[in-house]
């Protein structure tokens, strides 16, 4: 077969249905109401779906459809100004909170255990023997002189809420009741009910607003549940991907060419997207023609944390304490909580009113449904030591016994146990 004559290509014909496309090409003429019958026990079965395994470089660009107009949307009480963007609803308002009897009675600080000597270098040796350029005769051989303790406080509130969100939504009708508008009033958002499956954890859920469900024509299609294939554009056939186009097959022995295996030389192969057809399922209503409209709700549960260290040792940053575990001293957990005005030291009480007043204003449009707060004792131990003519200090902290020493004597590089 010449080039000439595989120039002159067998251009495969749509098999589609005869209908009217709009003038963008894409689409069948929209039928109106009257024209459509709105069955809405419809048989999907109606369209035979055929299948071409797609080539290795096929992607599916065709845009996920967008909305319906707004102007189509029923009228639903309560929800005038829905769209198609979520809007968040604020939830009512709510009473003050009581004063907890918690609040009141509180336990005394514990003792913090002090730590050992012996604990003291264990805690060094064991750190060490983490670092391949560090010495372990230091750490065992160094003579500890004195052990300073204190502690640290860290306290932790947690604010759990819950944010209410609508707008239209629209998916493909395959049948089923509805709870249509005629049926019943909508619900107000805040009136539908809906828990979380835990508190204190980050959840979200979407719901079918109850009676704002509708049938609507496909604004896409129109109707017929088909369209003008996006990938072919309606022609039925691509280009091979083995010849690209060319007809010959890749491989050749000397000067003579055999046609390619894939499309017989035609250089064509059927479109996989429509199966040769030329009209492809339209995505927005998966062939059925029709597309139910309703509001969704979308209801987020967050988990707003914050916390503050207080220590005493300037040495140690906050990140350091907040890795590490402590006794918890104080714990509290009510829909809303009062500041920790008891509290023996005084800046853990003004952390606490802080954040609790931030927290209650930075969340406006979201319900407050628990909080709660904690503050835990972290034990640290500052450690002075002497090393033949060295005088060096190092930290442990926490119940694991976290070792901080930048200062260790026996190294070999510019390494620091942090």
């Amino acid at each position: 077969m010449s080039r000439d004559a595989r120039n002159q290509r067998h251009i495969v014909t749509p098999t589609a249905p005869p209908l009217h496309l709009c003038e963008d090409g894409f689409s069948y003429a929209k039928y109106s109401n009257e024209t459509v019958h709105m069955d809405h026990t419809f048989n999907q079965s109606q369209i035979v779906l055929k299948y071409v395994t797609p080539p290795p470089d096929a992607v599916d660009d065709e845009p996920e459809p967008s909305a319906p107009p707004l102007e189509l949307m029923d009228k639903v009480r309560g929800y005038e100004s829905a769209s198609f963007e979520a809007i968040a609803i604020p939830p009512p308002l709510e009473t003050t909170a009581k004063k907890s009897e918690s609040e009141i009675h509180r336990s005394p600080l514990p003792v913090i255990p002090h730590l050992t000597e012996k604990e003291a270098r264990d805690a060094l040796v064991k750190e060490v023997s983490t670092h391949f350029c560090y010495g372990k005769g230091a750490a065992r051989d160094m003579a500890i002189t004195e052990i300073k303790h204190s502690i640290a406080f860290h306290y932790t509130l947690e604010t759990f809420t819950e944010k209410r969100t609508t707008c239209w939504a629209f998916e493909p009708y395959t049948g089923g009741t509805l709870e249509k508008l005629e049926a019943g009033d909508a619900p107000f958002p805040w009136d539908i009910p809906s828990n979380p499956p835990a508190h204190f954890m980050n959840h979200v859920t979407q719901l079918e607003v109850p009676y704002t469900a509708s049938i609507k024509v496909c604004h896409v299609c129109g109707g017929p549940g088909r369209k003008k294939c996006a990938t072919c554009s309606g022609k039925g056939w691509e280009y091979c991907f083995h010849c690209h186009g060319d007809g010959f097959s890749p491989v050749t022995l000397r000067t003579v060419t055999k046609d390619c295996l894939h499309c017989t030389g035609s250089g064509q192969r059927k479109c996989w997207k429509c199966s040769g057809e030329g009209m492809a399922l339209c995505k927005a209503c998966s062939g059925t023609g029709q597309i139910k409209c309703f509001i969704r709700l979308t209801i987020k549960w967050t988990n707003h944390m914050d916390d503050h260290v207080v220590e005493k040792v300037a040495a140690l940053d906050d990140d350091k304490i907040r890795n590490v575990s402590g006794e918890i001293v104080c714990q509290e957990e009510e829909t809303t909580l009062l500041p920790l005005t008891h509290f023996p030291d005084t800046t853990v009480s003004m952390a606490s009113a802080q954040i609790l007043q931030n927290h209650a204003s930075s969340f406006p449009e979201e319900k407050v449904l628990k909080q709660r707060h904690k503050v835990s004792i972290v034990p640290v131990a500052a450690v002075c030591y002497k090393w033949k003519n060295h005088d060096g200090l190092f930290h442990v902290y926490g119940f694991e016994q976290r070792v901080y020493a930048p200062s260790y004597p026996q190294t070999c590089c510019c390494c620091t146990i942090l």
